[in-house]
């Protein structure tokens, strides 16, 4: 009888997934870069949101982001690969980020790698990798894991709404005049997410303060 594998569950940190999730469901994540100013970081490593806002306050400097380069990849991924485990990496979508593309690569020269391609970003992953650690718990294959899991994608809707428009202005994504007029008219756009590449697109225009957007936008989630 053949002895199954041992799978490593691991995932992009854009995941978002919290400490106690990660212990939970042992999901191993690896850093995008954050490049703030003239300095480079670890996302959740040696940098957080909170210090991100208010490098903004401070000094009204916004982060760039970069991915993982094949060889990051490569030198993460082989501490399991050299010892026999077969391992499952959701990644961000590949129509945001070329981290998917990179792990690939790595995957490709190291073999036992399962690359996803979430579609998605932030808890659009993090459902991802959770029903992925659910099928590890299972004693399914990683092949099985693989499509599984891939199969699930096209269930995955995630959206969110934005309170002010500050920080699209400032990062170039929308005009000074549509920033000032959302403000004046109290205008919360939700952002959509195509969760077939992770890219977004702005859907309803919601009006008024944010927690009543919010029941209004939790509601029409629900209807659809």
């Amino acid at each position: 009888m053949t002895k199954m594998k041992k799978i490593i569950l691991s995932a992009d940190s854009t995941c978002d997934l919290d400490d106690a999730l990660k212990e939970r469901y042992k999901v191993n994540c690896h850093p995008l870069h954050i490049i703030l100013g003239d300095k480079q970081y670890q996302d959740g490593i040696d940098i957080t949101p909170d210090s991100i806002y208010d490098t903004y306050q401070k000094q009204r400097i916004l982060p760039k982001t970069s991915a993982p380069n094949p060889l990051e990849y490569i030198d993460y991924f082989k501490k399991w690969t050299e010892k026999g485990y077969e391992v499952i990496h959701v990644s961000l979508g590949s129509g945001i980020s070329s981290s998917y593309k990179n792990c690939c690569i790595a995957a490709q020269e190291l073999g036992n790698i399962y690359p996803i391609d979430s579609g998605n970003l932030s808890t659009g992953i993090g459902l991802l990798v959770i029903e992925a650690a659910e099928r590890i718990a299972k004693g399914m294959t990683a092949a099985r894991i693989d499509q599984e899991v891939n199969e699930l994608k096209p269930k995955v809707h995630a959206s969110f709404v934005i309170d002010n428009l500050i920080y699209l202005y400032e990062g170039g994504r929308c005009s000074a005049l549509a920033a000032l007029g959302a403000n004046l008219l109290n205008i919360k756009p939700c952002i959509e997410v195509d969760n077939s590449s992770g890219k977004m697109r702005v859907g309803k225009k919601y009006r008024g303060g944010l927690s009543k957007v919010l029941q209004q936008y939790t509601m029409d989630k629900l209807n659809e």
